[in-house]
């Protein structure tokens, strides 16, 4: 749950970061070189804490003041913007952001930059004195608000609506955190931390991981994914994922989706898996009164449609269809239930 202090930019101006990167690009390769045609970083200082800025969001890398471009900082001086999505994942993917982002999403009238202080403090080493958090803030928020997710007015820091629909899911790197908080306080990623070491020694854990990466690779269930995703951020909410589940979301209540690529020969097999993940993700999240809804490629037809009544009356489970690549179907209830996703009833 602890982040680590090596793990927090402190970089203030993120298109200076962006300057960096495309320096090491074009062959610099010392602190001194890299700040050389930056006039407003005019330390050697200065330079090391962007160039660890630029390493943290896997751009470059260096080692005893020889810094060298990635492949991913090699992408992205094609298209060197603030706009550009692999800078905006890269940004979202710091572990700082991964748990300021569902803390703010939990506050939405906003926090003021003490209380947000105040909440790095509980997650950060007791190493880190009140000046370097303060600083390390002023980073993050810097960063986010250039990146127009998070908005300052009245002197409180909120999400920016507006934006969702247009960032990527939040891919949630850290096992053990919680996907949906309720708090937001320590005791309940301990809890989600506790369930998840227990879980990884019975093996679980690697059996999930398996096969989330197999079924990942499939094409139909990417295209679930950015269906329902889509339609999340279109309703004003962030989709959240991990390495073990698909999609998770908090509008007026909590939301886990399952998706499964689905043949007329494997349904039956596949929404088995798909209702044991979703109760057991929903025990180790350690959510309450969430919502589990399995998503699948192909509808239901014949002698398989009892598993529709099945699911929802009998298991607690919403089931949405996806029935020609675009849009979504649902029973009548279901399409009520999930409104924010724009189901077409059948």
């Amino acid at each position: 749950m602890r982040i680590e202090s090596d793990k927090i930019p402190q970089a203030d101006v993120l298109e200076n970061v962006i300057l960096i990167t495309l320096a090491v690009a074009n062959g610099a390769r010392t602190d001194a070189e890299i700040i050389s045609d930056i006039p407003s970083l005019n330390t050697t200082r200065q330079g090391r804490y962007y160039r660890l800025a630029a390493v943290l969001l896997g751009f470059i890398r260096n080692s005893n003041n020889n810094a060298s471009i990635l492949p991913l900082g090699i992408e992205f001086v094609k298209n060197p913007t603030i706009e550009n999505p692999i800078l905006v994942n890269a940004v979202l993917k710091l572990d700082i952001c991964q748990k300021v982002i569902p803390y703010l999403e939990l506050r939405p009238n906003g926090v003021t930059r003490s209380q947000l202080i105040r909440y790095i403090q509980t997650i950060a080493p007791n190493t880190i004195g009140d000046t370097m958090i303060d600083r390390r803030v002023s980073t993050i928020i810097s960063w986010l608000k250039t990146l127009n997710i998070v908005e300052i007015s009245n002197q409180r820091i909120r999400l920016n609506l507006l934006r969702n629909n247009t960032i990527p899911v939040l891919e949630i790197e850290d096992d053990d955190q919680p996907l949906l908080p309720s708090t937001g306080n320590l005791r309940e990623y301990d809890v989600v931390e506790s369930r998840i070491s227990d879980a990884a020694s019975s093996g679980i854990m690697s059996y999930y991981k398996d096969a989330a990466k197999l079924e990942r690779a499939n094409s139909a269930h990417k295209l679930l994914v950015d269906n329902v995703a889509n339609r999340i951020k279109n309703a004003g909410a962030i989709p959240k994922s991990n390495r073990f589940v698909d999609l998770a979301t908090t509008l007026d209540k909590n939301y886990i989706f399952e998706m499964k690529s689905t043949t007329s020969s494997n349904h039956q097999s596949q929404i088995r898996k798909g209702i044991s993940q979703l109760y057991e993700y929903r025990y180790l999240q350690a959510i309450e009164n969430v919502n589990l809804v399995l998503v699948i490629e192909n509808p239901l037809t014949g002698s398989q449609t009892w598993l529709t009544d099945y699911l929802a009356n009998d298991r607690e489970i919403l089931l949405v269809w996806d029935g020609n690549g675009s849009d979504l179907f649902a029973s009548q209830e279901t399409s009520r239930q999930l409104s924010f996703l724009d189901l077409i009833p059948v």
